[in-house]
This record gives structure tokens, sequence and C-alpha cells, in this order.
């Protein structure tokens, strides 16, 4: 059995009550109704068996009412990031069937960087709970989530994955649950955002040639030791390895290498990136306009 299914199963047993809580679940069944029988605070299980997925629901102890994906991922294999690196495919949502619910935004916890035969990716092993807000919600009644999703789980080889999900909430408010606990530390896990913690961001040319430098200054609120950063910009461009150091004032300067053709390279001063910075401490995420050093 794969680690796939094997994680599947405990989270599946870990659901079933002692045998005294079963006999009183047997005693309390007819008192609950159909709604209590209706909603859900999980979906069924979808996609491949190496990385599946389901949706599932709960307020966290913080009051925070969220449903989430749940990605159960076999070991070797993986799934991306919003911004996958040098090859790769992140997860598509698609939520317009849903029905009294609007979903929203995804909370993406700091990935994992992978280096596979040259190539710098951004991902996630293992086990992922992405976050998802609820812009809306109908509570004087039940309504559905329904999603389709588009990703794809890698190894050796990559398998693109197409799932179909649907969850029911029930009217009022979600449960405090085990789910409400997995996502609020994935909440825990994403990089929390500090719009002005990129101070600059310029390219440098030498020589017209398409080999370039971006250069960053970041001053972060709080101390990140042994810097390291992801950068989300033109997917026309290649960025490299950085190296970043920390001033005595505590800023943090990186150098980047970008390889691309001279078009894209020329395309770049006046676009906007997204710096992600982690290390030693909390992850901060910070975007800015990148400017041209002649």
């Amino acid at each position: 059995m794969n680690h796939g299914h094997q994680t599947r199963d405990a989270l599946r047993r870990s659901r079933w009550p002692s045998p005294a809580g079963l006999l009183l679940a047997v005693v309390l069944l007819p008192f609950w109704g159909h709604h209590a029988l209706s909603a859900q605070s999980a979906s069924a299980w979808q996609g491949i068996p190496e990385a599946e997925v389901r949706l599932i629901a709960g307020r966290t102890a913080h009051g925070q009412e969220m449903i989430a994906l749940e990605f159960v991922i076999s070991p070797k294999w993986k799934v991306y990031w919003r911004s996958p690196g040098d090859a790769g495919y992140p997860p598509v949502t698609d939520w317009n069937d849903s029905d009294g619910v609007t979903p929203g935004a995804i909370s993406w916890p700091l990935p994992e960087t992978f280096e596979f035969w040259g190539l710098r990716t951004y991902g996630y092993a293992d086990r992922l709970v992405l976050p998802v807000n609820l812009d809306s919600r109908d509570r004087e009644r039940l309504t559905t989530v329904r999603l389709r999703l588009s990703y794809a789980a890698c190894a050796d080889i990559c398998v693109p994955v197409e799932a179909e999900l649907w969850l029911e909430l029930p009217k009022g408010d979600l449960q405090q649950n085990r789910h409400g606990v997995a996502i609020a530390a994935s909440l825990a896990a994403t990089p929390a955002r500090v719009p002005d913690a990129l101070r600059t961001a310029r390219l440098s040319r030498a020589g017209g040639t398409d080999r370039a430098l971006l250069l960053l200054d970041l001053s972060p609120p709080v101390e990140i030791a042994t810097p390291a950063i992801i950068i989300e910009g033109n997917r026309d461009v290649v960025f490299g390895e950085e190296d970043c150091d920390t001033t005595a004032t505590g800023h943090i300067r990186c150098a980047v290498p970008v390889d691309g053709s001279d078009r894209a390279l020329a395309a770049m001063p006046g676009s906007e990136i997204t710096v992600t910075l982690h290390g030693k401490g909390p992850a901060i995420e910070a975007s800015g306009i990148i400017l041209s050093t002649p």
C-alpha cells in the first residue's frame, strides 16, 4: 500500500468513535435530523493515488471559518506552489458552480525548494493544506462548495490531474474541529505580507549581454538569519541562485543572476516582482517594481 493510501486510511480511521461513542451515536441519531446528516466537514478523496485531494471545512480557535484543499502525497512525489519555478504546473481552481457560498483567495504556505536536472522548482511533499477564504456564505441555509481542480503531481514523471470536488456546509457556524486546527497550522506557515519590505529592485546588465543581475534591497521587520528568497516575475526569464547578505543595519541585500533573451531582459524594468524572503525566522512576502541600473 502506498503512502498516500496509508495516510488517507489513517485519517479516515481517526474519524471513528470508540464503541461507547458509537453506541451514543446510534442513540442520538434520530434526534439529529436531516440537516445534520447532510452537512459535512470533508469531501470524498479524488485525484490519483500518488497525490490525492479533498475539501475540508472548519473553524479555527481564533474563530476563522474557512475551507481548504487537503493533499496527501506519496514519497518522492510533489505538487506545486502558486509559482512553480523553472518547470511544473500550479493548482488551478474553478469555484463557479458553488451554491450559496463564494470561495476566495488561497493562502499558500512557504514551499520547499526542489532541484532536479539543473531546474529549480517550488512545491510541497507529504501532506499539504491550502486554506481558502470564504468571501460570502448564506448562513441561513445549507450551502454547497463545488470545485473543478487542475494540478500536476510529479516524481520522475509528471501527471496532469483533473478532479471535481463538492462539500456541503451547514446552516450557522462551522465546527471547531481538527480540520480547523490543520487550517490554522497552515495559515501560520504562510509568509506574512509586508508591502514595504522590498526597498528597491534594480536590474543591472553588463555589456548588453543576455546575462544580468537583479539587485534587491530588503528591510524585514524582524530578524531573518541565513536569508534565502523566491522570486516571482516574468516567466520569460530564469532566476538563478541568489547570493544574500545581511548588513550591519539589518537590511538584506541579494544579487540574483537572470538569464533570458535580450528582449525579455529589456522588458523587465517597469515590471512587478514578488519576493518571498525566508530563513531562520518568520517568512515575509513583498512586491515592487524593477528599476533599471545604468
